[in-house]
């Protein structure tokens, strides 16, 4: 058996950032996909008299998750490493906790994805910070980009939350 051989990518960054840099993508890779099991659960499992709203918009949330989950992999890719790819090695990492077995109420479903997002911010505001004193303008600007995201996400549950 041979062994393949990695190129390093040759991108002005010494290994100790490229290590930091990546370290940083794969915790916000393991959230990501934490969030997203939970949105298809809810989607899956919502009743009620909201069932056709919130089962349109917990679609659209996790429908842009897996966009985002792919750019995030891809990008740890881009830094000569590998993708974390199991749910044991994301719920290990991730900073954001599964849900729990039983489901929640609709309300319970929309207020935990809303703690799920705002967590996000306010993790994302942390990790771009890291990447600027890191100096990878590009993690840094993707990152703040993923941030607005959760923002908007969060807003939009928010709002159906404050209609009751």
């Amino acid at each position: 058996m041979t062994e393949k051989h990695i190129l390093k990518p040759d991108i002005g960054l010494d290994d100790e950032v490229v290590n930091s840099v990546v370290q940083v993508l794969q915790t916000v890779l393991s959230d990501e996909m934490v969030l997203y099991v939970k949105l298809r659960n809810y989607h899956w499992n919502v009743t009620g008299q909201s069932f056709t709203a919130l089962h349109a918009l917990f679609e659209q949330q996790y429908t842009q998750l897996e966009a985002t989950i792919d750019a995030i992999a891809e990008r740890i890719r881009m830094y000569g490493a590998t993708a974390l790819g199991s749910m044991s090695a994301f719920i290990k990492t991730a900073r954001l906790k599964e849900g729990d077995e039983t489901l929640p109420d609709v309300n319970g479903m929309v207020k935990n994805l809303l703690h799920d997002h705002e967590a996000m911010v306010r993790h994302l505001r942390n990790d771009v910070e890291t990447m600027d004193e890191l100096d990878d303008v590009g993690a840094e600007d993707m990152l703040t980009g993923l941030l607005q995201e959760h923002q908007k996400m969060a807003w939009f549950l928010r709002t159906y939350l404050e209609t009751l």
